[in-house]
């Protein structure tokens, strides 16, 4: 060809790709780099390579590129967690911004924040421009790490600052040609993150040159501040069955075996949930012959004492006995009655799995599961104490769920908790219930998952935008 480049390959046209994944899509795998010849391994892990840095060309925002830099590169590095940070800002702090398997990092997560202490740490000691394995430091959170090897990767810019980095984990220790394959792709990282963060502000700084424009882009900019807009926050939801009945144990013991499978039709009065009754058994055998005897007792009293005045005594005393004995038996008999847990109303029971309850001890009043009618939902909100905001009687709630996204179902506010507690995914939140507003909407099944926009009160554009700057600003200056 004329004019090319001697040793170049001539370009084709290049194949269709599809689109990068977003953070929700599922990642796809990557090309496995075993192979059965040393040459094959070397041709299997450049083609990994070159369809790993094709994807970061197919990536149009950070945000995409993130995600695949913790997911993709997995099989080729043998790793088995990839965790991104980048600063915050210009010479900010490092924070995470992206971790294997996970759509939303949450920031109050006690493995997030080791991992930002334990780049800091690489920060003071000056290795943050180096790709080396960490040793890790001790720590409740770091004695629970399954994996012990884990390398820094830095992403440098071309003055060699370190703009990000990733920890690559994993169970084997990292060999030198690892560690050599592992820097060369962040190197490409690294050029694809700076060419999608610096695009855009070129763009910016070079249209706002004019004092003229710069002063009309802040009127607007301040006019656009004092906007209203209704404060909201997000928060995970779950459907939830409304005014449930409580299947309790009634007796303290052990649970024998579950009769029912988990949201299945049940009927007023049908066995729930069957308790060991050994114990039960004799405890009532032998009262029922406690009361043999005390009957004995008593017809001998009672022939006593047509003939001898003691005798009468003694009946009276026979028969408080025997009244006593007879209200153990009753009671014994309730007891074993109780081993047998029975539906109290028509509906679905709602629990986990079978297996969770069998062979587990209970004690008395300890729920076992709900009994709930299908078409009776609400929504139950764990809204984080960060997220906290002002909510008015019946405020609005607009619930996306997971499987049905597209399709928002309107809510309306019913009770809100006033105090925080630590919920499932051990964070500190108020619990809320709302109900929902369509009464002819689609039929919504109970223990669907999803998120919530909980609507507060009207506030300006930019209070909506700095509340928590704001709000860590007043805690730093003690306001």
């Amino acid at each position: 060809m004329k004019g090319a480049r001697p040793g170049a390959i001539p370009a084709g046209p290049a194949p269709a790709r599809p689109a990068a994944p977003a953070p929700h899509a599922h990642t796809r795998p990557a090309p496995a780099t075993r192979a059965r010849n040393p040459e094959d391994a070397r041709a299997h892990t450049a083609v990994a390579m070159l369809e790993l840095q094709a994807g970061m060309r197919e990536a149009r925002t950070p945000a995409e590129l993130a995600y695949f830099a913790v997911n993709e590169p997995r099989r080729l590095l043998r790793g088995q967690q990839i965790v991104l940070l980048a600063r915050r800002g210009a010479g900010g702090p490092f924070a995470v911004r992206a971790v294997s398997s996970v759509t939303h990092v949450d920031r109050s997560s006690p493995l997030v924040v080791w991992f930002e202490r334990l780049v800091r740490g690489v920060e003071r000691r000056g290795g943050l421009a180096e790709a080396h394995e960490l040793a890790l430091p001790e720590g409740k959170v770091a004695d629970g790490y399954p994996l012990r090897h884990v390398l820094w990767l830095p992403w440098l810019a071309r003055d060699g600052q370190v703009v990000a980095g990733m920890l690559v984990a994993r169970t084997v220790p990292w060999q030198p040609a690892d560690v050599a394959l592992a820097r060369h792709l962040a190197e490409a990282l690294a050029h694809a993150w700076l060419a999608l963060g610096a695009a855009p502000w070129r763009k910016t700084v070079a249209g706002l040159r004019s004092p003229r424009a710069l002063l009309l882009a802040l009127a607007v900019a301040a006019a656009a501040m004092a906007l209203p807009v209704p404060m909201t926050a997000l928060a995970p939801a779950e459907v939830a069955p409304r005014g449930a009945t409580l299947v309790t144990a009634g007796v303290e013991g052990v649970v024998k075996d579950v009769l029912v499978e988990p949201n299945a039709s049940v009927s007023k009065g049908q066995v729930l949930v069957t308790l060991a009754d050994t114990v039960l058994r004799n405890r009532l055998e032998i009262a029922e012959r406690e009361v043999a005897v005390a009957e004995t007792r008593h017809k001998k009293a009672a022939q006593s004492a047509f003939v001898d005045v003691r005798g009468r005594h003694e009946l009276a005393v026979a028969q408080a006995e025997l009244a006593l004995r007879i209200s153990e038996r009753d009671y014994a008999r309730e007891l074993l009655a109780r081993a047998e847990i029975r539906a109290e109303r028509d509906g679905l029971a709602v629990f986990g799995d079978r297996k969770d309850l069998i062979g587990r001890p209970v004690a008395v009043g300890e729920r076992l599961m709900e009994i709930a009618d299908p078409a009776e939902v609400e929504f139950r909100i764990d809204l984080g104490v960060a997220d906290a905001i002002v909510l008015g009687p019946h405020a609005r709630v607009k619930v996306y769920l997971d499987s049905d996204p597209l399709r928002p179902v309107e809510a309306r506010l019913a009770r809100a908790g006033y105090q925080a507690k630590v919920r499932e995914s051990q964070q500190l939140a108020f619990r809320l219930v709302a109900e929902p507003a369509q009464v002819d909407g689609p039929a919504l099944r109970l223990g669907v998952r999803g998120t919530a926009q909980v609507y507060g009160e009207e506030v300006s554009l930019g209070f909506y935008l700095f509340r928590r700057p704001i709000a860590a600003a007043r805690q730093w200056l003690g306001l």
